[in-house]
């Protein structure tokens, strides 16, 4: 018995994992979602729940407009493109194969709106190089500062209150007992945080709107990666001083038209210190807008791309991104480089208007060649970035040549009647195999289930497209595991008839059945591999998808077999149901009695 608990505790772990992928809906494996919310978390197919079924084509063309086949990297980089389209857009996941050499076949389950579809793959891929500029100086209209009627000094109103600045007046009082507006602290209390000053400035009509809109663009400018500051300029008597602001320190009073400016804390200790320095006659001035980060768009494109391929350097082994521009592309991008070479600004890529990479330039790059490599660049990151350029490089023009809104063949009642009537089919199985063959029928129907469970954790860990087709060819790969069962338990009753102990015959009548076993599972793997290949030069996803479902059954059904069903029975060879010789053959046999 104790030479069996390794086979067995394996057949154990396989069925626990198995049921644990089955009857979780949906679970996390190394950040990748496994399941969906379709019955048992499978993937179904198009005649399952309907969908859109779209064939493209190829449509390059040479100088001349004759027709040209594109390259096996032009159609993946092509297929790449699509599926991060999709995927992006909340389409849903597409199911994208190559046909021939020059067809696409893009199958999105589950998605009605067919048009908005053809519209996102029909689309170029369009590749941009901008310039990001990270430290520009924008100037302010001469209206705003022309538009200021009147500044004065006070407190920075509080920004979680409504108008918490006095609008009774908005001059300083010189015999208040505490112009900092807070207490005073006692012995051995730190000091407290004074209250800031701010700038009150009244706006003429046409310049309130100006600043108002301004306003509103520093704000928006906080949620990007870079953020805009406005730069200030107060001055009176002796003192000037110049600051930039962001949008969270300038607030809309209720005064009508005013906004208040808050200045730097560590500029002035006390409202009183501001009022002495600056004193009555207080000039105040919007210089300009300091830009966080800005991209501009220089012209240089796709087209002035010639190629993008993954390397590595030659002194650091590191991987990199060699990139090569034609005649045109040179010379604007040796302008870019030129003119960013002495500043921290960047060369911004963008697909499809989604920012790829953001490298910088150190010199000025003349030749039209250059590498982009950075510390976190890994070989599958290079190799994904090196393709999507080329994917806005090429660009492949596709035409659509095959349009098919594909309603759902089974509803949900009829795919609940097809469970229901697939399990009375799997029990009658079950029915006859315990009453025909009794005990090795009963480890028979016990295996079998654990086979079903195993095949349909497999089509969930693998993300297989559950279709129609695949449906029956799973039920198809059931058959042939019972017929594995009736191969065995058949030289099994032999054996037994040839007068070998029950140990020794299910030894011996496992490994003379299994060439039979082989043999015919191995014809059928290559049958599905022949289907496979011509459904899959023909686009014909049917086929294909009766031949991956019934080749995976194929295979689980042998290691079921062997695995699973030899284990069950060696164990019960050496257990007290070996004394039941007679239960061990078909029923209605004498010749063993």
């Amino acid at each position: 018995m104790r030479r069996y608990w390794k086979s067995a505790s394996f057949s154990l772990l396989i069925i626990l994992i198995s049921a644990f992928v089955v009857f979780n809906q949906k679970f996390s494996i190394g950040g990748t979602e496994i399941g969906s919310d379709a019955v048992l978390g499978l993937k179904l197919g198009l005649d399952l729940q309907g969908g859109s079924h779209l064939v493209y084509q190829s449509d390059l063309k040479d100088q001349e407009g004759l027709s040209i086949p594109p390259t096996g990297t032009q159609m993946q980089a092509l297929v790449k493109t699509i599926e991060r389209r999709v995927n992006s857009s909340g389409l849903g996941e597409p199911n994208i194969q190559l046909l021939g050499e020059d067809r696409l076949l893009i199958q999105l389950p589950g998605v009605t709106d067919s048009d908005r579809a053809k519209s996102l793959i029909g689309e170029t891929a369009r590749l941009e190089f901008k310039h990001r500029y990270t430290d520009a100086t924008d100037p302010i209209d001469d209206d705003i500062n022309q538009g200021i009627k009147l500044v004065s000094l006070d407190y920075y109103p509080d920004p979680y209150t409504t108008g918490d600045k006095s609008t009774e007046s908005n001059t300083i009082s010189s015999d208040s007992k505490n112009d900092n507006n807070t207490a005073q602290p006692k012995p051995g209390e730190p000091e407290p945080v004074a209250k800031p000053i701010g700038i009150f400035v009244d706006f003429e009509e046409e310049s309130y709107i100006k600043v108002k809109n301004l306003h509103e663009q520093l704000v928006k400018s906080l949620d990007s990666p870079g953020y805009d500051r406005l730069q200030v300029e107060i001055s009176g008597l002796d003192e000037n001083k110049r600051f930039p602001l962001l949008g969270t320190f300038i607030t809309e009073t209720e005064s009508e038209n005013q906004f208040s400016f808050m200045i730097p804390s560590d500029y002035f200790k006390s409202l009183e210190e501001a009022s002495t320095k600056l004193g009555n006659s207080i000039n105040f001035e919007l210089i300009s807008i300091m830009v966080g980060q800005r991209d501009e768009i220089i012209g240089l494109t796709g087209e002035d791309l010639e190629r993008a391929y993954a390397g590595q350097h030659q002194q650091t082994k590191k991987p990199i991104i060699n990139i090569e521009f034609n005649d045109k592309g040179t010379k604007k991008f040796a302008e870019l480089t030129t003119e960013i070479s002495t500043t921290n600004d960047l060369i911004a890529i963008f697909l499809d208007d989604q920012e790829l990479i953001s490298p910088g330039a150190s010199k000025p790059i003349l030749g039209g060649f250059a590498f982009i490599d950075s510390p976190n660049f890994t070989i599958d990151r290079v190799n994904d970035l090196s393709l999507m350029l080329e994917s806005g490089r090429l660009p492949v023009p596709i035409k659509l040549i095959q349009e098919r809104d594909v309603d759902a063949v089974l509803g949900a009642d009829s795919l609940s009647k097809s469970y229901y009537a697939a399990g009375v089919g799997l029990l009658l199985v079950v029915l006859y195999m315990i009453l025909y063959y009794r005990i090795p029928g009963f480890f028979a129907s016990m295996a079998l289930f654990f086979y079903c469970l195993i095949v349909i954790a497999t089509f969930k860990l693998l993300s297989v497209t559950l279709t129609l087709s695949g449906i029956a060819a799973a039920i198809l790969s059931v058959g042939m595991a019972v017929d594995a069962n009736i191969l065995i338990f058949e030289r099994l009753k032999e054996e037994l008839r040839s007068g070998k102990t029950l140990t020794m015959a299910v030894n011996t009548g496992f490994s003379r059945a299994w060439p039979a076993i082989r043999d015919s599972n191995v014809s059928t793997l290559i049958t599905c591999l022949i289907l496979f290949w011509f459904a899959d030069q023909l686009g014909a996803s049917i086929v294909k998808g009766f031949a991956v479902t019934l080749s995976v059954g194929v295979i689980i059904s042998m290691i079921s077999a062997l695995l699973i069903t030899q284990t069950i029975l060696k164990l019960a060879a050496n257990s007290i149901l070996s004394k039941l010789i007679t239960l061990y053959v078909p029923a209605g046999r004498k010749d063993l009695m």
